[in-house]
């Protein structure tokens, strides 16, 4: 169990409300026990989080986001928050992309079949680019990916890719019988 409230605002409002009353007070000869105060504040305070629900890590998902720009570009964005970005059907064809994470982090899967033209920024962050796995087969085309981290991380990983090959078929076997007995 973590002690959240002791970062929250309202702890921080009660100690400097209690300390600025104790220096008015003071000046008019009445002396407030700071400590003591602060104390029982603190009880009442995890008392009342106890009956109010606990110690729960707040939700805040952040943005996330998929654009495609007048000029092509594919654009994924994460602000706040983190997300796994899966480009394993990726083409050789595709348009260029651009990654951004700000105060949060990206996960990008690559297909290990395409190369890519990496261009990295970070800015009190970081950009993992990976190295081509050992025994993958060599590239069939080159995508451009720009990748920004700001207070945040992109890391990149190739994975096998999720695509048919050129001339297969796909399977029509797969019927309602099927589906039910799963």
């Amino acid at each position: 169990m973590r002690m959240n409230f002791l970062f929250g605002n309202a702890f921080w409002g009660i100690l400097l409300l209690l300390w600025g009353m104790s220096l008015i007070l003071k000046e008019f000869g009445v002396n407030l026990p700071l400590v003591k105060v602060f104390i029982a504040v603190l009880i009442i305070m995890f008392g009342i989080r106890l009956l109010v629900g606990g110690f729960h890590k707040p939700r805040y998902t952040g943005i996330r986001s998929k654009t495609v720009t007048t000029s092509g570009k594919v654009e994924y964005t994460t602000v706040f928050a983190a997300q796994d970005i899966d480009l394993t059907d990726l083409k050789p064809d595709s348009p260029p992309l651009e990654i951004t994470a700000v105060f949060g982090s990206a996960y990008v899967e690559l297909p290990n079949d395409l190369e890519f033209e990496f261009e990295p920024t970070a800015v009190l962050g970081a950009t993992v680019i990976p190295t081509r796995p050992s025994g993958s087969p060599p590239g069939k085309g080159i995508v451009k990916i720009e990748a920004t981290a700001v207070f945040g991380r992109v890391e990149f990983a190739y994975k096998p890719a999720k695509r048919p090959e050129r001339g297969a078929t796909v399977d029509s076997t797969y019927t309602e019988s099927k589906a039910d007995s799963l």
